[in-house]
């Protein structure tokens, strides 16, 4: 599976699991509406996604970030970096080169 198709199925697990079906398409509601960003194109604008989580979510965009993360890594078959939460972007497009 591509880079790309996991981190969308990483984010919308996490969301679901998270917070529920129904909520989880509110916060996609919300990024396309506010951010102009559907869920396809997050892989290519990792800023925004993290902003509009962090608009929508406030502090809890650092929880959800994090649970991306680890969904990822485990779709991955690796184990998290370190610095996975401090800098999601980053950690995101390290993750995105060495696959």
């Amino acid at each position: 599976m591509k880079f790309e198709k996991l981190l969308i199925k990483s984010v919308d697990d996490s969301l679901k699991d998270t917070f529920g079906e129904t909520a989880a398409e509110i916060i996609y509601k919300h990024l396309e509406r506010k951010h102009s960003l559907k869920q396809e194109e997050i892989p290519k604008k990792l800023e925004a996604f993290i902003e509009g989580l962090e608009e929508f979510l406030s502090s809890g965009a650092t929880v959800v970030a994090g649970m991306v993360l680890e969904k990822l890594c485990s779709n991955l078959g690796i184990e998290r970096p370190s610095e996975a939460l401090s800098n999601f972007v980053g950690c995101v497009t390290k993750l995105k080169k060495n696959y």
